[in-house]
């Protein structure tokens, strides 16, 4: 590990370990040279710092960089919060908040703070038009060509900036297989949590779609690594079979073994308390490429057909 990689032992290891981890990583850090990642990482720490920075010579310097980035996440979510109510109640169109948005209200620890680079919202693609017309025309701007239908298809989200928030509005969560997409975009809106902050009331991913959110690599806009985003969630209510199922069905983009495999790599490394669900992933998967050959044979049969009629 270098000064630039967080320690994400950190974030999960039973004492004395876990202060271990964080003394070795300060011992070789120099805060002049903090990584971007690390910047954002830290502040996950925070309900341990009190005890760690005691006898610590920059123990302000690194409060501060905790202070910065709980003041940020309030701007950001007060901000999500009208978004979000103006989306649901004036336009009345279903939507979960996603990503560090939700991750920032959702942590294992108390006081953890999972910082929030940008806004991410999911919303149906039967409402992606008509809310990117309402919200550039309240002064929200896009950051690429207006959508079309060919947009709904082959990506999965728009990027929308007003002053200095972005907000990513998604109608996918994360790029899946054509064949299966819309049936992948239904799903995860469904079984959907509620999450409070502030008097205001967010309708969330479920466990299950959430946690093969977290197991994504994150996009270029949040440096924080997926491992610690796994490791903040607390796994409590899951059901691993739906787990292994979703990844079979919609993360095939992705190869769903080697998205559970990452599961089980921080089972093993960090002895998680969470089944092994391996075996199941690979019935599952098999059975998923079975009706995903099933659909697109069906497909072109289709296509072929409309071809004789049109002929």
């Amino acid at each position: 590990m270098t000064e630039t990689e967080f320690p994400i032992g950190t974030l999960i290891l039973p004492e004395p370990a876990r202060t271990e981890a964080w003394r070795g990583w300060r011992a070789k850090l120099d805060l002049d040279r903090l990584s971007y990642e690390c910047l954002e990482t830290l502040p996950a720490v925070a309900p341990f710092l009190p005890e760690w920075l005691r006898r610590d010579g920059e123990a302000a310097r690194i409060n501060g960089i905790v202070k910065m980035a709980w003041s940020r996440n309030q701007v950001r979510l007060n901000k999500a919060s009208e978004l979000y109510e103006w989306l649901l109640d004036r336009l009345g169109m279903p939507v979960l908040i996603t990503g560090p948005l939700a991750w920032s209200l959702l942590p294992r620890e108390e006081g953890s703070i999972r910082t929030i680079p940008d806004l991410t919202l999911l919303i149906p693609r039967s409402h992606v038009f008509r809310a990117t017309a309402a919200l550039t025309g309240n002064d929200w701007e896009l950051r690429s060509a207006q959508p079309d239908n060919d947009t709904l298809d082959w990506s999965s989200n728009l990027a929308l900036v007003k002053g200095e928030v972005t907000l990513h509005l998604h109608w996918r969560l994360f790029p899946t297989s054509a064949n299966n997409a819309i049936e992948f975009e239904e799903a995860m809106m469904q079984r959907a949590r509620r999450v409070l902050w502030n008097g205001h009331e967010f309708q969330s991913l479920s466990l299950e779609a959430d946690l093969l959110h977290r197991l994504m690599d994150r996009p270029e806009w949040d440096p924080v690594p997926w491992q610690a985003d796994v490791l903040m969630m607390s796994f409590a209510g899951i059901e691993w079979a739906r787990v292994a199922e979703l990844a079979a069905r919609f993360a095939r983009f992705f190869e769903p073994l080697d998205v559970l495999e990452r599961l089980e790599e921080l089972r093993r490394d960090w002895d998680l308390p969470i089944p092994e669900i391996s075996s199941t992933a690979g019935r599952l998967s098999a059975d998923a490429t079975a009706q995903s050959d099933k659909r697109t044979r069906f497909g072109k049969l289709r296509t072929w057909g409309r071809t004789l009629w049109r002929a």
